[in-house]
């Protein structure tokens, strides 16, 4: 191991703020810093060429780039050891023979694009397998742990679905572990655990007999051994697997549990029966290393090493213990043999009461939802973590933030990598997840807020510049303002009230793009550069636009109360009334409206996805359905027959969202909906139009006929019917995965011209059958509610 020089825990040196001592007391936070560009970037286009064309000189690069991950994963642990002594504590339980786990975050494992072999949409949000090859091999040359010893386990929300998918598309069983391992035979797609095989193999000395190869067989042919019995081999657990085999699962206690007395946990993570020795040696339990991948998130403030865990651990195929039904799961939904979201853990507060054979809330006889509350998102992360810490789980927690994602968590085509160039460890996920968000949502340098905290009697000093609107004459018109979420988060206090981790924290390590060690003071992550600390900061406005309110309050409610004065709406109110429960006047993380939307919420979303593999056109079907049911029918109780409106004050949070992203249109336009006023450009529009926009957006995907999408509602639609009804005709393609981008011009084209129009109607609310001063074809305005939003084919017969 290395030893960190220049070591920068509790030195005197010079700061903004003076002569100060860095911190010194706390959970150690030890890390590195690299060029990002140097580490995993371009990986997935050299492993493309890799396996396209048995490109033997990109091969070369890529491992090139792990080891300079494995000379910053040194730095990063080499430091963490000096703080903490973990090496010898793993080394004396692993030789007791527990198995060294390492859990990555693999929400989205369609990380090689099977038909392309290049990135897919999970690339960017999942742990990088590059970090799990350097982490690996670390624990092996450094530690001298088998690779017999190791161990790979996950609970993907989506890993059975991608095996679905990938068996339809190789016409061969693709299992889950297979997914993961990114290889099944000549069929390549998933994640990539196979060339963390590959890597460690060839860094192997020969005179070695622990093969990291062996276990990828036992992977692709669905071959499971217990922990215990897999002597031999390097072997990938699906930890969402407890059902088909009960005895792959324990039921464990949760020491002070709000929203959970016991959970079920998969035994290589907690270990066998304490009472039964055959059990134990089966399952010895495990060293878990916690790998998460540092991204923004769409319900809560950051995913990280809290969440991976708090989160990522509960299994969705856990049989239900109050109902009785061979497809009802205890954490995860849709109650058929398909289970994705965990939508049953409490992501909120307030829950639901949930009809499963319509996936809509329950209402009492007076329309008032059937919600229970709960200790929310906080709640739930906690509760799995304490089970596992009180079944004497080590935990080493080793943060993938090389690339930091911003606006996205999902495998959804919109999240962006920040090359902000770190790697992180610690024993303390709540201390290492604290520095993290932090690092995210502080622009502002550490003098200067100190001093703005004790001016505005601020509860934290990580402030952010964000925009804010501010009226102009007859115009909303952004400036720049301060901000910060952490003003309203609460996860990291409960978190260490709950015994899990603390908040005071100190920095060591190593900064190599500067040649200087890293350090904190006060809380603020810097490096120490000729005796003077240096800040750290990111450039990045880091938010999740479904998650706008909670990220970026003061500039939606800026923009609400401007809105409000000019053109007399009460959006600021609404506001309120539907998320402040304690009438502070801060809307903070727990407050998320008392409907409980994201119990029906994922229920909707994971019945469309079981829908895109078990239906014909699927693909095309289940989204219809996603987009249909969960935000359009129920933001508004005139458009649906049961009165829902259980998305009514998300609808609210996605105007104002809309909102702010047409304010940084480059092009400035006249609003049609208020006189003289003008947005883009910096400048806001009204409500009326980004209601409107966001509306259109939803139903057509644009708001001028000639941008329709053919992923839209409408677009669906009409795919479905081309495709069916129409040979393909102007999608180009009775493939349900294939339509010509161009379709709907064509068909518009084609209908100017006196073309029949195809058979199916979609039905919308008064007044959105139009899209400026153009009809479109095939949509007919109702004021009924067993109709909006529904389309109907074939003249009829089969109706969404």
């Amino acid at each position: 191991m290395v030893v960190v020089e220049h070591y920068g825990k509790g030195n005197l040196v010079d700061s903004d703020l003076g002569k100060k001592n860095t911190d010194s007391q706390g959970s150690p936070v030890c890390g590195a810093r690299m060029d990002a560009l140097e580490g995993y970037t371009e990986i997935p286009e050299l492993l493309q060429r890799f396996i396209n064309h048995d490109d033997q000189s990109a091969w070369a690069t890529i491992v090139k780039k792990i080891d300079y991950i494995y000379d910053h994963v040194d730095y990063s642990l080499s430091s963490l050891d000096m703080e903490t002594d973990f090496v010898s504590e793993i080394q004396s339980q692993i030789k007791s023979g527990k198995k060294l786990l390492f859990k990555p975050n693999l929400v989205g494992p369609q990380v090689i694009d099977q038909d392309t072999h290049g990135e897919d949409l999970g690339a960017p949000v999942c742990t990088d397998w590059s970090v799990i090859a350097a982490l690996m091999r670390w624990f092996h040359d450094k530690l001298n742990i088998d690779y017999y010893q190791m161990a790979l386990g996950e609970a993907s929300t989506s890993s059975l679905l991608i095996g679905k998918v990938y068996s339809l598309k190789s016409g061969k069983t693709v299992t889950t572990e297979a997914v993961f391992e990114g290889r099944c035979g000549d069929f390549y797609g998933g994640w990539g655990f196979y060339f963390v095989r590959k890597y460690l193999k060839e860094h192997h000395p020969s005179s070695h007999t622990d093969d990291p190869m062996n276990g990828y067989e036992d992977s692709i042919k669905g071959r499971y051994l217990e922990p215990g019995k897999a002597q031999d081999r390097l072997m990938v657990y699906d930890l969402n697997k407890v059902g088909e085999d009960p005895s792959r699962g324990r039921t464990v206690p949760v020491p002070g549990g709000e929203n959970f007395k016991n959970i079920t946990l998969h035994k290589a993570v907690v270990g066998g029966d304490p009472q039964n020795t055959d059990d134990i040696k089966d399952y010895p339990g495990c060293v878990l290393i916690n790998v998460p991948k540092m991204k923004i998130h769409a319900q809560d403030l950051i995913t990280n090493a809290i969440k991976n865990l708090g989160i990522g651990l509960y299994p969705t195929e856990c049989p239900s213990s109050s109902i009785k039904s061979s497809n009802s799961w205890e954490y995860a939904m849709p109650a058929t043999e398909n289970p994705t979201f965990k939508g049953k853990l409490p992501h909120m507060p307030w829950v639901a009461e949930i009809d499963e054979d319509t996936n809509l809330p329950i209402m009492d006889e007076n329309g008032a939802y059937l919600v229970t509350k709960t200790g929310g998102m906080k709640a739930t992360q906690a509760d799995v973590i304490k089970a596992v810490q009180n079944q004497g789980v080590f935990m080493v927690h080793v943060s993938d933030c090389l690339h930091m994602i911003n606006l996205n968590h999902n495998p959804e085509g919109i999240a962006v990598r920040i090359p902000e160039g770190y790697i992180w460890s610690s024993l303390d996920c709540v201390a290492l997840d604290l520095l993290c968000a932090r690092y995210c949502f502080k622009t502002v340098p550490m003098s200067e807020g100190i001093k703005l905290k004790e001016e505005n009697n601020w509860n934290t000093e990580f402030v952010r510049h964000v925009p804010v609107a501010k009226i102009d004459g007859k115009n909303i018109k952004t400036e720049e303002g301060l901000d910060s979420p952490l003003f309203r988060y609460n996860l990291y206090e409960y978190a260490e009230k709950r015994g899990i981790g603390q908040q005071k924290y100190f920095v060591t390590g190593w900064d190599s793009v500067t040649s200087t060690p890293l350090t904190s003071m006060a809380g603020h992550l810097g490096r120490i550069e000729n005796e003077k600390f240096v800040e750290l900061m990111t450039k990045t406005m880091y938010y999740n636009p479904s998650c706008m309110l909670w990220d970026m309050q003061k500039t939606i409610l800026s923009y609400a109360e401007a809105n409000d004065q000019l053109t007399g709406t009460s959006i600021f109110k609404e506001f309120m009334d539907g998320f402040d429960e304690n009438h502070d006047g801060i809307i903070d993380y727990d407050e998320n409206g008392r409907k409980g939307i994201w119990t029906p919420g994922f229920s909707i979303m994971s019945y469309a996805l079981h829908m895109m593999i078990t239906e014909d056109f699927g693909a095309i079907k289940g989204p219809f359905y996603q987009n249909a049911n969960f935000y359009l029918k129920n933001g508004n109780a005139k458009w649906n027959p049961q009165g829902h409106d259980f998305a009514q004050e998300y609808v609210q949070v996605g105007i104002a969202t809309m909102a702010y992203e047409m304010s940084k249109s480059e092009t400035q336009s006249e609003d049609p909906f208020v006189s003289g006023m003008k947005w883009g450009n910096g400048l806001w529009p009204s409500w009326e139009l980004a209601k409107h926009t966001m509306l259109s957006s939803s139903i057509y995907g644009a708001s001028t006929p000639d941008k329709i999408t053919i992923n839209s509602l409408y677009g669906l639609a009409f795919s479905y019917a081309d495709k069916t009804g129409n040979e393909g005709l102007y999608t180009g393609s009775v493939d349900q995965g294939e339509s010509d981008p161009e379709a709907l011009n064509a068909y518009f084209n084609a209908v100017s011209k006196g073309a029949d129009l195809l058979d199916f109607i979609l039905y919308v609310p008064q007044g959105w059958g139009s899209l400026g001063n153009a009809k479109i074809p095939n949509v007919e305005e109702t004021s009924d509610p067993d109709k909006i939003f529904t389309a109907h084919f074939n003249q009829g017969q089969e109706v969404w």
